[in-house]
């Protein structure tokens, strides 16, 4: 477990350690399926035992982190048969943030979110799996934090990040959308830019494939 960014020595404060290790994960610090080891944990990120026990407790709530009682704790692996599920959960939660956050943009959040959707466009016409993927994100980390209901985002970016950190370790070429991604980001561009937040919504909701039944949805 390499430990690039925390100098020898130093010790993180306690209530880093549920991010530290989520970043971790993120980042593929601690690949998926790993063993999490609590003393090797407590060492890496110099912190108290209890710290610990908390940190993985709240991540496997989340999602991140799997528990098998009296056998191992390791980081998740996400199903790709899981995969249309958590990208429709995704969008419901995403579609509700940017619902509420188009109404009270400035005219320069306004810009910053048309051009960023235009960037991310560029992506699907290329049908750059990886860069639409990283992009994505971008867009909806952009949107939580031009969101001016601080309630909203505190529900909802905790678990937005753990359904992306799943979707993004299922991704493929084939996984995506291309047609839906095709009509849905166009029309989201155009909603933002008339500050019409339902517009938005069902562009978002197109996007992440709520318009269609979850069993119609093909698994790859």
């Amino acid at each position: 477990m390499s430990n690039p960014d925390h100098p020898q020595g130093t010790r993180s404060a306690p209530g880093d350690t549920t991010d530290r290790i989520r970043a971790a994960i993120y980042d593929g610090t601690l690949a998926s399926g790993e063993l999490l080891i609590e003393e090797e944990l407590q060492a890496w990120l110099g912190v108290p035992a209890e710290d610990v026990r908390a940190a993985l407790t709240s991540l496997e709530q989340l999602g991140l982190v799997e528990t098998a009682p009296q056998r191992h704790t390791r980081v998740a692996q996400p199903r790709v048969e899981d995969r249309t599920a958590v990208l429709q959960t995704l969008g419901a939660l995403v579609s509700g943030v940017v619902r509420v956050t188009v109404p009270t943009l400035t005219a320069g959040q306004r810009a910053e979110l048309i051009a960023f959707v235009e960037h991310t466009m560029a992506t699907v016409e290329a049908e750059d799996a990886d860069a639409h993927g990283r992009c994505i994100w971008g867009l909806v980390d952009r949107f939580l934090k031009h969101c001016a209901n601080p309630v909203l985002v505190a529900a909802t970016a905790d678990v937005i990040g753990a359904l992306a950190y799943r979707l993004a370790a299922t991704r493929s070429a084939e996984t995506v959308e291309w047609a839906d991604l095709r009509v849905g980001y166009p029309h989201l561009r155009s909603s933002i830019a008339a500050g019409d937040a339902v517009g938005a919504e069902l562009a978002m909701e197109h996007v992440f494939r709520l318009q269609v039944p979850l069993h119609d949805l093909e698994v790859h």
